[in-house]
């Protein structure tokens, strides 16, 4: 009967709040003359217990010594850049992929992005998230409107990305959709 309840009050708290209640949406009010009001809702990261996450990666990428279960299919929940770090810094070298490096270079957008999430297609993957908004930013004062980040400067920081994540460190795939890039490594 135990498990019966606990498969329950599971289901029950997945269901009672969108996403399983891993993220918060925040919907701006955005000035007359913006685009569509869709591009004005933002998915801001929660905090996570990172020993949980931790366990998480661990399992996904078969780290723990003996362990005879892994996922080659995963992703974290959207998290923060400071979240996220450590644990892109458990996978110390899978094929081209070095944790050290990227995870480095993932610091290094803290307060530039509206979060990202980590995981594994086959091998390791990061799809960043990018704002629309200046107060869409991780760590932004979202109680204040911000100003509007142009297409042009969403295109500049993809370029950088792009500079970085594939010139520098090496990832085989590198894509761009709106405000959603995937970084992928074989």
């Amino acid at each position: 009967m135990k498990p019966i309840m606990a498969l329950f009050t599971l289901l029950l708290l997945g269901a009672s709040t969108e996403g399983g209640g891993y993220l918060v949406e925040v919907k701006s009010v955005p000035p007359a003359a913006a685009e569509s009001s869709d591009r004005h809702n933002l998915t801001l990261p929660l905090e996570v217990d990172l020993q949980v996450a931790e366990s998480f990666v661990r399992i996904g990428f078969g780290l723990k010594k003996d362990q005879r279960f892994q996922s080659y299919e995963f992703l974290t929940p959207r998290l923060r850049t400071a979240q996220a770090v450590p644990l892109i810094r458990l996978i110390k070298q899978y094929n081209g992929f070095n944790g050290e490096r990227v995870a480095a270079a993932v610091e290094k957008l803290r307060g530039r992005i509206s979060g990202l999430e980590f995981g594994r297609e086959g091998s390791p993957v990061l799809y960043i998230e990018l704002p629309h908004w200046s107060h869409q930013r991780e760590e932004a004062d979202t109680s204040v409107q911000g100003t509007r980040i142009t297409d042009a400067e969403n295109d500049r920081l993809v370029e950088e990305l792009r500079q970085v994540f594939v010139d520098e460190l090496k990832a085989d795939e590198f894509g761009a959709d709106g405000r959603r890039v995937r970084v992928w490594w074989d």
